[in-house]
C-alpha cells in the first residue's frame, strides 16, 4: 500500500483527484490532502509519503518552489497541471511521470503503476534534470534516454542524429557512440526541440546545427560534422533547405 498526499491549491481538484484514486487506484492509500506548497512540506515531513499527487500552479509558492526546499525527494512525484505541451514536454524530457487536468482515469492508473514499480534511488537526478530543464532554453536541455537499466540523460547538443530502427531508435553521439532507445523515432522527435532537429527522411532525425554542408546532387544529401553523408527525401528536401535557411 502506498502511501500518498494531495497536494494542490483548488478544493475541487483535490476531492476530484481523491475520489479517482479511491475509485480506480486500490493499492494508493491518501493520507492527508494539502492547499498549499507550506502545508505540503509540513505534511512530507510528518506522514513520510510514498508518493505525492503535486500541482504546479499554486500561490504563493508553485510545486517547483516547494520542491527547492526539500532536501532529499525520497517519495515519488506524480505531477499534477494544465501546462501546455512545451510543459509535458520538459517532464517526459526528464522521465517524471505528470497528468494533464482534467484527469483521465487510465493515465491515473498508469502513472501509479509506474510508481508502484519505480525505484525511489533516482529521484534527485529526476528532480533536479526536471527543474533545470524549465530553467534553461532548448539547446541547453537533457532528454532522458530509456536503457536497459533506467535511463541516461544526455545534452541536446551532443545529439548528431537519431535513425530509426523498427520500433527502436539509434541516437547518435558526437563523441562517436549510439545508444539504442526503446522509443519509436516519432517519440524522440516529440522529446527534441523543433528549433534544432529536423526530419530529412522518414527514419532520419538530424542536428541542423551538425549539418556542415547541403548537397543538391544524387537526389539531394547531407553532410554532418561526425563526417557522415544522410540522404535528404525528396518530399523533406524543401523543408529542411528552408530549416538551413537556404533558398531554392
Amino acid at each position: 500500500m502506498l502511501k500518498a498526499l494531495i497536494i494542490d491549491d483548488e478544493l475541487q481538484s483535490r476531492e476530484m483527484l481523491l475520489s479517482d484514486i479511491r475509485q480506480h487506484c486500490p493499492g494508493v492509500k491518501v493520507m492527508c490532502m494539502c492547499a498549499s506548497g507550506k502545508e505540503g512540506i509540513l505534511a512530507i515531513k510528518k506522514e513520510k509519503p510514498d508518493l505525492v499527487f503535486l500541482d504546479i500552479e499554486m500561490p504563493w509558492m508553485n510545486g517547483f518552489e516547494m520542491l527547492e526546499m526539500i532536501d532529499r525527494v525520497d517519495f515519488s512525484i506524480i505531477f499534477t497541471t494544465a501546462h501546455d505541451r512545451f510543459a509535458a514536454r520538459a517532464f517526459r524530457l526528464s522521465a517524471i511521470d505528470y497528468l494533464l487536468k482534467p484527469i483521465d482515469s487510465k493515465d491515473l492508473k498508469e502513472a501509479v503503476r509506474k510508481a508502484e514499480l519505480k525505484s525511489q534511488d533516482n529521484n534527485n537526478i529526476h528532480i533536479d534534470n526536471l527543474l533545470k530543464n524549465f530553467r534553461r532554453s532548448d539547446e541547453d536541455q537533457k532528454i532522458a534516454l530509456p536503457n536497459r537499466d533506467g535511463y541516461e540523460f544526455v545534452d541536446f547538443k551532443h545529439i548528431i542524429y537519431c535513425s530509426a530502427e523498427g520500433a527502436y531508435t539509434k541516437v547518435y553521439l558526437d563523441n562517436n557512440t549510439h545508444i539504442l532507445v526503446s522509443k519509436s523515432l516519432g517519440d524522440i522527435e516529440e522529446l527534441l526541440a523543433p528549433e534544432i532537429f529536423q526530419r530529412i527522411h522518414h527514419s532520419t532525425l538530424v542536428n541542423i546545427r551538425c549539418v556542415t554542408h547541403f548537397i543538391r546532387t544524387d537526389g539531394g544529401y547531407v553532410k554532418l560534422s561526425s563526417g557522415e553523408q544522410l540522404p535528404v527525401s525528396k518530399s523533406r528536401k524543401e523543408e529542411v533547405m528552408q530549416k538551413l535557411g537556404l533558398k531554392k
